[in-house]
């Protein structure tokens, strides 16, 4: 059995999804396999289940993203479960050192930098990935890209998966209840290669984003204070405050990812939509995360 299972959901395809695949291959870890799920997508891919006997396919009807990481990591066979979007890429040492973090049984989590790439592979950005527990993600100060996890299966399967009834929040929401039961570990190197298109899903949603975040935080609120956990009522109360009305944070999601990526007329643009729908809250958002990114350390 592999120790390693790396899960495709893909409703696309393309040449996308056999970067992602070719990037896999290109690990100098060699003990994984590959689990695609195929979420709608029609499309012949014989030639990629051809390319390696480690890569096995599972078709669906389109039920969503979540249902179909769901799928794969039943379907996985390894102890440690990488997750990885059909349009991103993973640098070659990201399973080798994922796999040597995650020797310490603490570990339930773990998580790469990464950097962004353009629907051509262009590194066109520097990403904003940073250490994080617990108790930050309730702050909202927690950041972290799904597509550059490692997971231990045996969790997953506890905390139930992911959440298909949440359209953009169920990476976080995943991650919050993870987190919750342990340890995340982050790695600072640049392992991971997220891309940013025009068919990204939180491109094309009509979700406001906030909406789902204050869900989130208001049900671990009520976990907490059922279990009289008194220090994460008070970070959950503190990063409420930071949640933005409407569809301003995800305007303001669209801004930071857009000046990650140096593009800096759409971060404009988003920036200022988010001040029509939110103008008193954005500016303390904004400056909060300011800060919070100059304590960072610069990612290798």
């Amino acid at each position: 059995m592999p120790e390693v299972s790396v899960v495709i959901p893909s409703y696309r395809g393309g040449p996308y999804l056999r970067e992602s695949v070719a990037s896999v291959r290109a690990q100098t870890l060699e003990d994984w396999e590959i689990v695609i799920v195929a979420d709608g997508n029609e499309e012949d891919l014989s030639d990629i289940e051809e390319l390696d006997q480690r890569i096995r396919v599972f078709r669906q009807r389109n039920r969503g993203e979540s249902i179909a990481r769901n799928v794969g990591i039943v379907q996985a066979r390894g102890e440690f479960i990488a997750l990885l979007d059909d349009d991103d890429r993973m640098l070659p040492d990201r399973l080798r050192a994922q796999q040597e973090a995650m020797k310490d049984e603490s570990v339930l989590l773990c998580h790469t930098q990464f950097q962004v790439i353009n629907s051509d592979g262009v590194v066109v950005g520097a990403g904003i990935s940073r250490d994080s527990q617990y108790r930050d993600f309730l702050r909202t100060d927690g950041r972290i890209v799904i597509s550059s996890t490692m997971l231990r299966k045996s969790v997953l399967q506890e905390v139930g998966g992911f959440n298909p009834l949440l359209p953009i929040g169920a990476d976080l929401d995943l991650i919050y209840r993870v987190a919750r039961e342990g340890r995340v570990r982050f790695l600072p190197e640049i392992l991971t290669e997220y891309r940013v298109h025009g068919d990204n899903i939180w491109f094309n949603s009509t979700s406001s984003g906030g909406e789902e975040i204050r869900l989130i935080l208001t049900e671990h609120r009520l976990i907490a204070q059922a279990r009289g956990e008194t220090e994460n009522v008070k970070a959950i109360d503190q990063g409420l405050k930071y949640v933005l009305p409407g569809r301003a944070q995800f305007a303001l999601q669209r801004a930071d990812e857009a000046r990650s990526r140096h593009d800096y007329r759409a971060a404009a643009f988003s920036f200022g939509q988010a001040m029509v729908i939110a103008p008193s809250a954005v500016p303390r958002v904004v400056v909060r995360a300011l800060r919070r990114d100059r304590q960072q350390p610069k990612a290798t």
